[in-house]
């Protein structure tokens, strides 16, 4: 990554997420920002995007790059929702949810892992499908047709466009392994990866090749994955997973 730029310090701390700018001006002028022992009580003053400093007396960190989150069936991929379902307004820590957006979406039916971004640039390259980041799901299926790689593999169309996927892995499930809730009837968990995210593209693929989707689950970004993170957990995005992203 590039050097970090430098802005003025009363931006800083509102895309930190401590108040609107008048709000913010206000404390600095009061004396209530400081870096290094040092008082800072210019708003306009430029500093790194990555300083740390002390506001009335707490540590404020710069705000992650990326972050993983898992998240659970039924929750929208919006920060707010008008009929009152459950956001994204509180998946996050108080620190982070008002720098960092969402990359891309899950819809409300799909669990797994959603990526936070706090830079705008990166969150472009993610989400553009020139750069062909995979993204690698676990399907529970109600069929499982002979002809499944094959179908993926040549492309499905869709009333989205024609994409294809990579069929990663099939298992056959018995009347005694466990099923998600809703998915009771799958007789078969798929995993495939595809290089673009189109709304509900990977259930239409499945559907549309004969494997009909009951529950639908996001294991990996790129190189990132979701690992054994809890439920409605996050966790920063290690500096070594970031370079695997950065060096695609």
């Amino acid at each position: 990554m590039k050097g970090a730029k430098r802005i003025r310090l009363d931006r800083l701390l509102v895309h930190r997420g401590l108040g609107g700018r008048r709000d913010i001006q206000k404390l600095i002028r009061r004396g209530a920002v400081s870096l290094d022992g040092v008082t800072l009580k210019d708003p306009s003053l430029r500093v790194r995007e990555d300083t740390t400093l002390e506001v009335s007396g707490q540590v404020n960190a710069p705000l992650p790059l990326l972050v993983a989150y898992h998240k659970p069936v039924g929750q929208l991929s919006t920060f707010r929702d008008p009929w009152g379902r459950e956001g994204l307004e509180y998946a996050l820590p108080a620190p982070w949810r008002d720098g960092l957006h969402p990359v891309g979406r899950l819809d409300a039916d799909t669990s797994g892992l959603l990526l936070f971004s706090s830079n705008g640039e990166l969150t472009q390259r993610l989400l553009h499908p020139k750069h062909e980041i995979p993204r690698s799901y676990r399907a529970h299926v109600l069929t499982l047709p002979d002809t499944l790689h094959t179908t993926l593999s040549e492309g499905v169309d869709t009333q989205l466009g024609t994409f294809t996927a990579r069929l990663d892995k099939v298992s056959i499930l018995s009347e005694h392994d466990r099923r998600p809730e809703g998915a009771h009837e799958a007789a078969a968990i798929v995993e495939v990866t595809v290089t673009e995210g189109k709304h509900r593209m990977v259930r239409r693929m499945l559907h549309n090749a004969g494997a009909s989707v009951l529950a639908l689950h996001r294991l990996s970004y790129g190189h990132i994955r979701l690992g054994d993170l809890p439920v409605r957990a996050s966790r920063m995005i290690k500096e070594e997973e970031q370079k695997l992203l950065f060096n695609r």
